[in-house]
């Protein structure tokens, strides 16, 4: 098969993004959406679970369930509680944005406590190799909400049916098509996917951002009449101001975008074409893309020890959402104002919140239980500590690898800091209980404690203890 494959996607960049996964699907759902008038929400969701469905089935089985999840509480309190006069339906921006929060607890219920719970329940019970630290949990900022607001319009049962069909044959395009007969590739998720949205339990500053941002946006937009494109955009920049570059690579590529848009339907080939909707957003999003690609391949021969992708616009649709709005307005400097604005006041709230929230102090430390009694201190055989750590040192550098790593829980870094306070106060008194203590709180996540050369207390993790 490599005589016959295609080498079209410049490399280190598009030959193995979610951009181009997105794009297919994107194409996809604009297919039905105007032959069949299937409903045009939720374009980045096929494409971006298709990449998760070949490499992390599970993972991507566990975002539709939560999306599913959002979506029932959500109609729930909108359809069923407003009759008690208590709220009205939830509407536009306000349904949006209880979706996005819910969306959030839902993850948290589920990454943080539930699918954990789970595993360990069936691994121990059926006596599995389950890994479910790596498999059990969802990816995304906002993919879960935005698979929840595909539901709204068409119901959980109507819905079902285009929401599978583009996903089947967005993967069928991907994996028969471009992977076969192309250079494009699927190679890991830590690749492919940001750090940002690999794990909720290890960015919660991002969702504090985020639902604040949308907040301040939806009141924005009732006070002031601010127009964003739906208030995910000011809410996915305030995320960049800790990385202020890509916000300027953001906005670079919008103004590309729309002055390329501009030129290309001022053609006569384009006079009797109709720009609207559906089409717009696949034609905006193609000519974002061709910037991509255009940029790669310049990029790779004049600047080959740069990153691409650090060139190109955040998120996926966050550039062409910006370009689409920027000739509504008939204003680049309107647009680029009203959401830095919004975004600058948002990143302060944020901080203060955040701030705040490092303040509440751990209501839960005596909640956990001693179990692992009959952990003890392992005395190593007669090696020493450096020997020790060379053979431990491809470990210690694979955990550096994309996708290898997976953030603990906030229970068992909590569990961990109090091992090792436990430890250091054993150290200091000479108490063998104490000690023996640490020992069991740290088997409890998975970590052993072994005295080498008689003096070291070496700290390491069990293998397979995380399922």
């Amino acid at each position: 098969m490599s005589g016959s494959v295609l080498n079209i996607f410049p490399p280190g960049s598009l030959d193995s993004s979610v951009v181009t996964t997105v794009w297919i699907g994107i194409l996809v759902l604009a297919f039905f959406n105007l032959r069949l008038g299937w409903v045009a929400s939720g374009f980045i969701v096929p494409g971006y679970l298709v990449p998760l469905i070949i490499l992390k089935p599970w993972s991507a089985g566990v975002i539709v369930v939560e999306g599913i999840a959002t979506y029932g509480i959500v109609w729930f309190f909108s359809e069923r509680f407003s009759r008690s006069g208590a709220w009205g339906n939830f509407f536009g921006r306000d349904r949006f944005f209880a979706i996005l929060l819910t969306s959030v607890i839902v993850r948290v219920f589920f990454d943080g406590w539930f699918l954990p719970q789970l595993g360990e329940y069936l691994n121990e019970t059926f006596h599995l190799a389950f890994d479910y630290r790596n498999n059990l949990h969802s990816f995304g900022l906002v993919i879960i909400a935005l698979i929840a607001n595909h539901f709204w319009k068409p119901g959980l049962f109507r819905g079902a049916v285009p929401f599978a069909v583009t996903i089947v044959i967005t993967w069928f395009i991907v994996r028969f098509v471009l992977m076969e007969y192309t250079n494009f590739t699927i190679s890991s998720i830590g690749y492919m996917y940001e750090d940002l949205a690999s794990n909720i339990l290890a960015s919660p500053k991002a969702y504090i951002i985020l639902l604040t941002t949308a907040y301040i946006a939806s009141r924005m937009n009732l006070r002031y009449g601010w127009e964003f494109s739906g208030i995910l955009i000011p809410s996915l920049l305030t995320l960049l101001w800790y990385s202020p570059v890509r916000i300027v690579t953001t906005f670079i590529e919008a103004i590309v975008v729309t002055l390329f848009a501009g030129l290309i339907l001022r053609m006569p080939l384009f006079g009797s074409f109709t720009m609207e909707g559906t089409r717009r957003l696949v034609f905006y999003f193609t000519i974002s893309y061709a910037y991509k690609f255009v940029l790669a391949c310049a990029l790779i021969r004049l600047a080959p020890e740069y990153k691409v992708t650090d060139a190109y616009g955040f998120g996926y649709l966050l550039p062409t959402l910006l370009a689409i709005k920027m000739p509504e307005i008939e204003s680049y400097g309107k647009t680029i104002r009203a959401t830095l604005q919004t975004s600058v006041i948002a990143v302060a709230v944020a901080s203060v919140i955040g701030f705040v929230l490092t303040l509440v102090p751990d209501i839960l430390p005596g909640s956990m239980k001693p179990d692992n009694e009959h952990a003890t201190i392992a005395l190593a055989p007669d090696v020493r500590l450096m020997d020790r750590l060379r053979n431990d040192k491809l470990i210690i550098y694979r955990s550096r690898l994309p996708g290898v790593l997976v953030a603990p829980l906030p229970r068992d870094i909590d569990i961990f800091a109090t091992a090792v306070r436990t430890l250091l106060e054993a150290i200091e008194t000479g108490s063998n209980d104490r000690r023996h203590e640490a020992a069991r709180l740290l088997a409890r996540v998975g970590y052993g404690m072994t005295l080498v050369e008689n003096r070291y207390l070496y700290l390491s993790e069990v293998k397979g203890s995380h399922g």
